[in-house]
Order: structure tokens, then C-alpha cells, then sequence
């Protein structure tokens, strides 16, 4: 990936060395028109830099004052009737409720949830007399893109942007919660864009092919992709051909279209009918960055082949590089829901939760993905490659301090974890947690899992027999093949290439997910709930993963028969689980 996308680190772990760094630029601090509110309310975007940062930014003689520098914002927009949607999207993914798969359309969204056109134009005439130009709305109305000046950010959001760095790297961040006037108190959900200190970042893990590896538990060795279709024991299902597939990427898929082109015909396999849709600014950067095409590579790749070799349709839905902070990704979401077109969506990418959170994307994110539910698509987010310390400079150890990953911590997404897969011959043979240890610089490379310091516990996980007993959204919900020694071989560039990482889990699981959505008409839901109490109640439609752990020397969680912090409930036996649907709910 390229640097403005990469993350050096969350807020707690730059604090320690705040007092050291050099403040660049404090923007200015514009004194408000007469006319201006003076009645300022909260958004959902907090303070994104420390007490700590500040007095030391404060102290500093250097700061200096530069409104007219460039910001790019999204605001979020406040659904009617939120509750409501939720409710929705439980009632049409319960069977026996009178609204079961009575799912919604964006027309419906529309008419019955969005924010008004009046809410709309009230809110772009309220950046446009703060100074901003290009604004556009989405379609469904949740979100509005404009550019200004951290003057005007200022002047609209009552908040000021710091600069300063971050090591070697210059960032910025806002020192004061966004704020609206009043007026629009009741529209406005969070302000977008405000800082790029914390970013995104892919969960794979590259390497060089390794050599196979026999043990006890069975031989750790590299798998291409169709073979996770029989190694899952799908074989006897159907390809995916009948359902169409959306993954988030950063940037362009060119090449990783390319690639596919060169997958499906090394395995004489009918070239995939492959779409891409930009999904921000119309003159933003999509162009292909060539370290994340592995990252798409093996998304796409293991997709279709864990899919049986087929798709109806894939849809790579690009974010703008060149955007705000993670706003490109949150317009990336936006897209394949608002299109309600994919009905299994990848997302192999993720950040500390508690950063998205301060900075407003929680709030505005889960609007989104409780839409996709309410409609009866599936967002597969890849759990985290740093064990239990997302949050702690990107997974080097920090004790019993633990943290985990956004978007995988929603409880309206499927959150996949990692294990180390183990074969006999071309059969499954065993399951561990996948856990490398620490690398040479002492990042530790595991199946991020744990409790959600933002989320409160779903309903459907208010029953896990779990220590200790998770106090919000425990993580992750299920797990397949993400070690490096066993992961995907796929063609990067021409090449190929072992990669593997939380990035090669969710893959596998919306190809074979995909599956069943073909054998099923596309009818299936949203499957969360009820894969906890049908694997509850017939634990032999899962591989239940009870070896390892996901943390560094004591620390960490141990994975334990049934449901555990590393796997969840471990990985499914798709022919258990297919004849298993023939005459019980499971998302259907």
C-alpha cells in the first residue's frame, strides 16, 4: 500500500511520544460572521488528538497559523428512524417474523429512512456559505463530500486541525470535537476527513513460497485457490455463478483484473465477468498502487476459486486513494450498499476501532452496514493480523492491553479470523489458531480477536459460554486458512505469490458463502444469529478450532472447545452445513 494509507499507529500509542514531536501548523482560528450561529451542538467526531499532544503543541514556539491549507470532508447524515432500520433488518433475517425476507430496497431506504431532500440541501447550503465548493450527496443521501480550507473546517465545525509529526511523517488531526449549529443538530451524524493520523490498512501476509512442512497435526504447505472449495468439503455444492460479489479495494483493480484473467485461464476456467466502480471523488486517484494489488489479488483469486471457479459477477468497488483520511473507504461502502447489486461483499482491511470511533466513522459506518443487513447482503470483514493489539502501534505487545479492528467489530458485518490449516493429502486434517509470533522487528502476526471497547453485545452472542464473558461484540465470529506457510498461492504481476493473513480468511468464506447463496436463489439474509444458535445446537457442522492462541507469551486468548476470542466458532464443513440448510434456517 502506499504511505497515505498506511497506519504508524492509533492516538494511544502516539501519545508517548508526543512531547517530542515538532508541531508544524495550528490552522487558523477565523473569527465567525455576525450572522454566523453562535449555538454549537456535538457530532459523533470527537477530539482526535490527546490532552497530552496538546500541551505540548501549545508550548511550542513554532506553531503557526495557515487557514487556506486544502481539507477535503464527509459528512455523515443522520438516518430517520435508526432503531427502526435495525429492527427491519432483524425482522427480515428471522424466520417466522411476518416481515422474513421482506427485505428492503434503496427505494424504500429511501422513502422511509434517508435523510430528506430539505435535509440535504439544507446541509450543502450550510457548507456552501462556510466556504466550501465541489459538494455532491450520495444517492441515498447519507453522505455529503466538500472541499475547503481548514479555515472554513473551522468556521463550519467549530473545531481547529493540528499538524504535526508522527515520527518522520507529517499528519493531522482535529484538537476539538466537530461541532454544528444547532439547526442542524438533529441532521448531522459525524464530520469525516478531519485527521490522517490513524489509516486502513490491508491484513495480508506476503512471503516467499515455503517449503511443505509435515507434523503431527498434518503437513502445512501453500493451497491454490480452488483447492479451499474441497478442502471445506463444498465440492458438492453448486459454483457461485448465480450470485454476484463486491470487494472494497484502495485504488484501482486493473491489475488484479489482469491476474484473475490469468487465474481463470491457467485452471481453464470461463474468464470472470469483472466490474469496477469509483466510488468518491470523480477526479480522484484510482489508479492501481502496486503494493496493494497483492492484497486484490487475493481477494478476487481465492473468491472465485473458493467459489467453485465461478461467479455470477464481480464488482471491485475502488476508493479514492487521494481522499481524507478513511473517507474513501466509507464511500466505498456507501456504493455497494446503496447499489444493493453485490450480495457477498469483501473487506480485507481494517483499523484500531477506537480511532474509528474519535474520529466519527463508527457511528457513520454503522449506519451503512445496518442498511446492508435490512437488504440481505453480507459484508466479510477479515478480523486483524495483530493478535489482540490492533490499537497498540499495529500489533507490537503491550501486555494485557488489548484492542481490536474496525469494520470488523459492526455487529452487522461477518468478522473472519485466522488459523493455520493442516492437510493430509488433498483432506482436511486439523486447525489451529494462526499465530507466527513476533517478526524481526517484534510485531507479532496472529488472528485478531477480542471484546469491543465500542460496540455493546449483540443480542445473538448474550448467551456465549465464554472467560471472560465479553462485555461488548466479542470478535471474531468464525475463522479459516490465514498462515502464510498455508496460505493462497496466487498470480501477482504474472507471478506467483504465497500470501496469507486474516486477508485470505474472509476470501474463503464469501466463496464459499457465495455458494450457498446460488444453491439458495440469492434468498439468503444476513446470517449472524442464526449461525450462533445453529452451531450452538449442532456443533458438527463446524471444524471447532481448540489449540493456540492469539497473544504473546502468557498474554493473549487461548482458543477452548466450542466458541473462543481467536476463531470463533472455527471454520465451517460446507457439506455438513449445506445439508444441514435443506431443513433449518441458517440466513435463510
Amino acid at each position: 500500500m502506499k504511505s497515505t494509507f498506511e497506519s504508524k499507529g492509533s492516538v494511544p500509542g502516539i501519545c508517548k511520544t508526543a512531547a517530542l514531536a515538532l508541531p508544524l501548523v495550528v490552522a487558523a482560528l477565523p473569527a465567525h460572521a455576525a450572522t454566523a450561529p453562535t449555538t454549537w451542538v456535538s457530532t459523533e467526531t470527537r477530539a482526535f488528538l490527546t490532552p497530552q499532544q496538546m500541551t505540548a503543541f501549545a508550548a511550542a514556539p513554532q506553531a503557526q497559523a495557515m487557514a487556506g491549507e486544502t481539507a477535503h470532508v464527509l459528512v455523515s447524515l443522520r438516518v430517520r428512524n435508526m432503531s427502526k432500520l435495525q429492527a427491519l433488518g432483524q425482522a427480515a433475517n428471522e424466520r417466522g417474523n411476518a416481515q422474513y425476507h421482506h427485505f428492503l430496497t434503496p427505494a424504500a431506504f429511501l422513502a422511509g429512512f434517508a435523510p430528506t431532500e430539505a435535509q440535504v440541501q439544507q446541509v450543502v447550503a450550510y457548507l456552501r456559505e462556510s466556504g466550501f465548493v465541489n459538494i455532491r450527496a450520495s444517492k441515498n443521501r447519507l453522505l455529503i463530500s466538500a472541499d475547503g480550507t481548514a479555515g472554513t473546517v473551522k468556521t463550519a465545525f467549530n473545531t481547529p486541525l493540528v499538524h504535526f509529526l508522527e515520527g518522520s511523517r507529517p499528519v493531522f488531526a482535529n484538537s476539538a470535537p466537530a461541532e454544528v449549529p444547532e439547526a442542524l443538530g438533529d441532521t448531522v451524524l459525524s464530520v469525516l476527513g478531519l485527521q490522517n493520523v490513524t489509516r486502513a490498512h490491508t491484513m495480508a501476509v506476503r512471503g516467499p513460497r515455503t517449503q511443505a512442512k509435515t507434523m503431527a497435526t498434518g503437513t502445512e504447505t501453500g493451497h491454490y485457490p480452488l483447492e479451499f472449495g474441497s478442502l471445506y468439503n463444498a465440492s458438492s455444492l453448486p459454483t457461485a455463478s448465480k450470485t454476484t460479489v463486491g470487494i472494497i479495494t484502495i485504488g484501482g483493480a486493473s491489475q488484479a483484473t489482469q491476474d484473475l484473467n490469468q487465474f481463470t485461464s491457467a485452471n481453464d476456467l470461463a474468464q470472470v465477468n469483472v466490474s469496477a466502480e469509483q466510488t468518491g471523488d470523480p477526479s480522484g486517484d484510482y489508479s492501481d498502487d502496486q503494493d496493494g494489488q497483492s492484497e486484490w489479488d487475493l481477494d478476487s483469486q481465492d473468491i472465485v476459486g473458493a467459489a467453485g471457479g465461478a461467479v455470477n459477477q464481480l464488482i471491485f468497488y475502488e476508493a479514492d486513494q487521494s481522499a481524507s483520511g478513511n473517507t474513501g473507504l466509507t464511500q466505498a461502502f456507501n456504493q455497494a450498499v446503496s447499489d444493493n447489486t453485490a450480495k457477498v461483499i469483501n473487506v480485507s482491511l481494517g483499523w484500531c476501532e477506537t480511532d474509528a470511533q474519535a474520529d466519527g466513522t463508527v457511528a457513520a459506518e454503522d449506519q451503512i452496514f445496518a442498511m446492508a443487513v435490512a437488504q440481505g447482503q453480507t459484508f466479510s470483514v477479515s478480523s486483524g493480523d495483530e493478535g489482540v493489539y490492533e490499537c497498540n502501534n499495529r500489533g507490537y505487545p503491550d501486555g494485557s492491553t488489548y484492542s481490536i479492528s474496525w469494520p470488523a467489530s459492526s455487529p452487522n458485518v461477518i468478522a473472519v479470523g485466522g488459523t493455520t490449516l493442516f492437510t493430509s493429502g488433498s483432506n482436511w486434517a486439523n486447525e489451529t489458531v494462526w499465530n507466527e509470533g513476533l517478526d524481526g522487528n517484534g510485531k507479532l502476526w496472529a488472528s485478531t480477536g477480542g471484546i469491543s471497547q465500542v460496540e455493546s453485545l449483540p443480542s445473538w452472542q448474550r448467551s456465549l459460554s465464554v472467560s471472560p464473558k465479553p462485555t461488548g461484540r466479542a470478535v471474531p465470529d468464525i475463522a479459516f486458512d490465514a498462515a502464510q506457510g498455508s496460505g493462497a498461492l496466487v498470480y501477482n504481476y504474472g507471478q506467483i505469490q504465497q500470501i496469507g493473513g486474516t486477508s485470505l480468511a474472509s476470501p474463503i468464506f464469501v466463496g464459499l458463502w457465495a455458494r450457498l447463496e446460488s444453491a439458495h436463489s440469492n434468498t439468503l439474509g444476513f446470517p449472524a444469529s442464526s449461525i450462533y444458535s445453529t452451531v450452538k445446537s449442532t456443533p458438527s457442522l463446524v471444524h471447532d478450532v481448540t489449540s493456540g492462541s492469539n497473544g504473546y507469551q502468557s498474554y493473549g486468548y487461548k482458543a477452548a472447545k466450542g466458541w473462543d476470542y481467536p476463531t470463533g466458532w472455527g471454520s465451517f464443513i460446507m457439506s455438513n452445513l449445506a445439508s444441514y440448510m435443506k431443513g433449518h434456517s441458517v440466513g435463510q
